[in-house]
């Protein structure tokens, strides 16, 4: 992660987002811009989260473990929003883990600063109630798709996800961890992939894919994961 304090890029995304409407001179005056490298962890969750964000450009992907250790998506984020409403409101662990899958940039807010001066501002507490209320609604919709689209469909729309228009790139998680993210086994998402492949949709080696058909997997993938 590299640690930007101050800077003309942080005054624009402050400036573009409008923070400066929703947040009291003290919290922008505590800003910092932070530049995450694609695949490096955000958040892990469990973890006391010392800093409030706002995500600005990129791509990240939340998820959440089980009790059983296996790993949940929840969704991806490719516009601006915020990480930390539940843990600043309730001084709770992070309930999510966050990765970036392509560069990403974040402003961070220590903690302490939140709840000393945004906890009772009322323009940040109608942001935070509008906030929790879509993402309750995209977590609804996101669930529903785990249970009503097929395997395919979910395995297509993650792909999209993670390829960012590009024709090649490398999946990070194994087809375990994949198939634990998508809500499906080991034998059905390997069955997805052959589907793909079978279609000429996508060639695989090993965690390298190359994607010969974006149109198609853009049809097969709809709007599951995305924002």
């Amino acid at each position: 992660m590299q640690l930007i304090a101050s800077g003309e890029r942080l005054k624009d995304h402050i400036t573009k987002n409008k923070l400066d409407t929703i947040l009291p001179i003290e919290v922008i005056n505590a800003c910092e811009l932070c530049v995450y490298k694609k695949d490096e962890s955000v958040l892990t969750a469990n973890t006391t989260m010392h800093y409030y964000y706002f995500f600005c450009t990129g791509k990240l992907k939340i998820f959440q473990f089980h009790e059983n250790g296996r790993a949940f998506l929840i969704q991806f984020y490719t516009a601006f929003d915020a990480l930390g409403e539940i843990e600043l409101m309730t001084d709770m662990d992070a309930t999510c883990s966050v990765t970036a899958i392509q560069e990403s940039e974040l402003i961070r807010i220590p903690m302490a600063i939140m709840k000393r001066y945004a906890t009772e501002y009322p323009e940040f507490l109608r942001y935070v109630i509008k906030a929790l209320s879509m993402k309750l609604l995209i977590a609804d919709s996101h669930h529903a798709s785990n249970l009503l689209n097929p395997v395919l469909n979910r395995l297509a729309s993650y792909l999209k996800a993670h390829n960012n228009e590009q024709q090649t790139f490398v999946l990070s998680e194994s087809l375990q961890e994949i198939s634990d993210y998508i809500g499906t086994t080991y034998r059905q998402l390997h069955r997805a992939f052959s589907r793909l492949e079978e279609e000429g949709i996508i060639e695989r080696d090993n965690k390298k894919i190359l994607v010969r058909n974006q149109e198609q997997l853009s049809k097969y993938a709809g709007n599951i994961y995305r924002i």
